[in-house]
Order: C-alpha cells, then structure tokens, then sequence
C-alpha cells in the first residue's frame, strides 16, 4: 500500500472517530434534554422573567436578584412565544447552543491539534458532565461557551486578518449575547493590534467601536448586574482569589476532571507550553483569556469560578489535549511507546468524566423535582386548605402551581431560627395545612427543614406526606388544631 492510500485510510478514520464523538456528545445532551427534569430554583426565577416581562421589562433589572445578557433574553422570549412556556422551550436556546458548540470545537481544535489530541479534546468536551448538564438548563452558560468558542473559530479563518465587517459586526454583537464575551474581544483584540502594529489604527477604530457597544451594554444592563449587592455577595469569596487556588479549583468545577488537581495542571501548563513552542495562533488568544477573566475577578468585576467560567471549559480542554499530543509525539526507538504514553494519559483525564456521564445517563438526576409535588397537590387540595410555600421554593411554585391556587409565602431567615418557626405560630388552628420545601437552607448542622418538621410535630400532627424519590423536594400536610 502506497504512502497516499495510508494517508488518505487514516483520515478517514481520523473523521469517522470525530464525527463519533460528535454524535456521543449529541446523544448525551439529547437525553438530559429530554428527561425534562424540573425547573431547579435559579432556572424558574430567570423562567419567571422571561416569561412575564415584555421585552422592555427584559432590558432592565430582573426579578429574584437575577442577570443575563440582553440577547439571550430576547432569544428566550422569541422562543416561549413561538413555541409556549414548557420546560422543554425554556431549555431550546441552551440545548441548541451545547450541541453546535461540539461542532465549533471540532472545527477549531483540528487546525492546531494532532489525531491523538484532537479526539482526545472532543472527547473530554462530549462528556464533560458540567457541559452536558448546562446544555439543558435555563441559563445563559451553555451559549457563553459557544459564543467564546466562535469568536476564536472567526479568530482563526484567513479572513479574520484582513479586519472585515465581519469583525466589526462580530464585536459589536457578541456581548449582548455573553458577558464573558468581552474577555475574548479583548484577547483578539490585542492579538490583532500585535499582529496589526506597523499599521494599528484601523484595530485601534474598531477597538473603539466595540468599547462603544460594551459601554451602551453597561448602561443598559450591566451596570444594574455591577451596583446589585446581592449578587456581589454571593460571588464574593471568588474575587480576588490566590492564583493557584483559583486554577487548580476550577478542573472540577466546571472541567469536570477529578484527577489530582496539581498534576492536571502541570499537564495543562505543559500543554500551553507545546502550543506556544509550536506557534499555534491560538496559543497566546487563550492565554490572554485566561489572564483577561481572572483579571476581572481581582477588579471584583466577574467572579472566577464555577458556571461563571464555563466558557474557559473547551480551552483547559485544548490545554490538556495538547500534552497529549506532545507525548503521541515523543521519538522513541519503539514508537509504540509514544502511543502507550498518550493512551496513558488521555485515560487518565477521560476516567472520571466518562464514569459519571455514563452514570448520569443510566440514572439520570432529579434533584430540584418539584413538578410531582405540585400535582399532587393539586390533585388533593381542598377548598379552605392553607398552602405555605417555602421561601427558596417560591419561584418553582409561581411556575408550576395553579396560578388561582391561594397560598403563604415564607421570609428568609437564615440567621434568625426563631423568626422562622414564629410564622408557623400564626397557622395554628387549621386543620388541612399544606408545607411545600425545595432548595432547604442548611449552614452547619442546622437544616431549616428539619427544624420546621421538628416544631410541627410538636405543636400539631402530621397527616399526610409526599416524597419524590431522589429528590430533595418535600410536601407535607399537618393538622394544627
């Protein structure tokens, strides 16, 4: 057999292994998709937004402390008005955005990476469970990734040189439709203004340009998202991090890899150091990105962890992928060792995300599940029944419950134990009252469920009881004469 005839059988394979991967990426989205779980606390208070907000309502502050950028929102409220207001809906946008950005990866990754490390990197990006997980999620996270991942596909088209309109309209776009967007302008930004010097000013214009659109972003959204206290709250601990700790916790949130962090990122470090040393163009971009994110957490401007860095997922990918290839590279006298060392390792990082996808795929989770609960109340409610809703489970109840359907809604005290028991002091003396728990507030050993069950049972009698198998949903009814 000719050179070109084996050539031309290992790109074939090459292509059939990829697009096989592809498809295993696909079929894993597709059944979280349509397990259609319900909606978890922070998908129904974006849910109810979106939902009951006209478009103008959508440009400024959301409800229940919420944020996400003005283009996905419209994308959302198109869709729920084309296609109703079910789950499946709600998840359209995200489902759609996770599986195209399996493509893009695809299309990006085998420009820079060689046929170890390229499936190696589509696999770790089909069962990433976090990516999987997002694809079907009522948030803006899985479009972040396929934003990034085609900002730097553009980055890297002949095309992208030459500083088209499609720059421009690209630029000005695409943070309206991914916050995290602006730190991949930003690393394309710099790298066109390198490889533009002689030249700058056009760069510098267009640079310009989308500082301009960013600056009408701020003062239509983000500014409400920068100045909302509870939300810099929240992500406080993840502003202004050590570095290290920083990296090394994000393998497994978001990356999904739960190898011994130190050594993954000494597989990640070498990996950038072979693009580098190979002059991959897309070495220094994501480079630029990682420096560009957690430089806005340092500001306080963007919290460096979790969801929030999802987008940066597909490159710690790319990263590892290309230690791979390095070690598919090494000349050994046997070159069966070179292959036996990448095996090693790409088995090593495919291990723990393979084992918990598979897993996820046999048993799928429900942990927010509160859809059955709502109908079993439905179907057992009584006229004169008292309904009181749990604080944190408020927003899935607005979603799922009978609109007509009379209720209580109970404060938020998560330092004041007596305040809350107090509200149910007021019930006392009705006899059908209905107690609906999701997304329990616990701190230490203290549960509030727990210590409101405690307190019923004391001050009046538990009559009935539903409990979803594995999910932490619980609905209770208790006579408190």
């Amino acid at each position: 057999m000719n050179p070109v005839q084996v050539t031309s059988r290992r790109s074939r394979f090459l292509l059939v292994a990829a697009w096989c991967l592809i498809g295993l990426g696909l079929v894993l989205r597709l059944r979280q998709y349509l397990i259609n779980r319900s909606l978890w606390l922070d998908e129904a208070m974006l849910a109810l937004n979106i939902l009951h907000k006209d478009v103008w309502g959508l440009l400024g502050r959301l409800d229940y402390e919420q944020g996400a950028p003005v283009g996905f929102l419209l994308l959302e409220k198109l869709v729920v008005t084309l296609l109703g207001d079910g789950e499946r809906a709600l998840r359209l946008l995200p489902f759609l955005a996770g599986c195209a950005s399996l493509i893009l990866f695809y299309l990006l990754a085998r420009q820079f990476l060689s046929p170890a490390g390229l499936l190696t990197a589509l696999a770790l990006l089909a069962i990433s469970p976090m990516l999987v997980y997002y694809a079907s999620e009522v948030k803006q996270y899985s479009s972040d990734v396929f934003v990034a991942l085609l900002l730097l596909y553009l980055f890297t088209r002949p095309w992208s040189q030459r500083l088209s309109y499609g720059w421009l309209v690209a630029g000005l776009l695409a943070s309206w439709f991914s916050h995290p967007a602006v730190f991949v302008l930003a690393a394309i930004g710099l790298m066109l203004l390198w490889q533009h010097r002689q030249r700058p000013w056009p760069v510098l214009m267009l640079g310009a340009a989308w500082l301009a659109s960013i600056g009408l972003l701020y003062l239509v959204n983000l500014r409400g998202l920068a100045q909302n206290d509870f939300l810099r709250a929240y992500w406080s601990e993840y502003f202004r991090q050590n570095p290290l700790t920083a990296l090394l916790g994000l393998f497994e949130n978001p990356a999904g890899l739960t190898a011994v962090p130190p050594l993954l990122l000494l597989f990640t470090v070498f990996g950038a150091g072979f693009l580098v040393f190979r002059s991959s163009p897309l070495a220094f971009p994501l480079l630029i990105l990682f420096v560009a994110a957690f430089g806005a957490s340092w500001l306080k401007l963007y919290p460096f962890a979790g969801r929030m860095v999802l987008f940066l997922v597909p490159f710690i990918y790319l990263f590892l992928a290309s230690a791979v290839d390095f070690c598919a590279g090494i000349s050994w006298r046997a070159r069966w060792l070179s292959w036996l060392l990448a095996l090693a390792l790409a088995g090593y990082l495919l291990y723990a995300p393979l084992t918990l996808s598979v897993e996820r795929f046999l048993r799928p989770k429900y942990p927010e599940h509160i859809r059955p609960a709502i109908a079993y109340l439905n179907a057992h409610y009584q006229t004169g029944d008292t309904v009181y809703v749990y604080y944190w489970a408020l927003p899935a109840f607005r979603y799922y419950a009978d609109p007509a359907m009379p209720y209580l809604s109970g404060g938020f005290y998560p330092d004041n134990p007596p305040a809350l028991l107090t509200e149910f002091d007021a019930l006392r003396g009705r006899s059908r009252v209905w107690i609906l728990f999701s997304h329990v507030y616990e701190k230490g050993d203290y549960n509030e469920r727990n210590a409101v069950l405690a307190y019923l049972d004391e001050i009046g009698k538990r009559r009935r009881q539903f409990l979803e198998p594995g999910t932490s949903v619980y609905l209770y009814l208790y006579d408190l004469r």
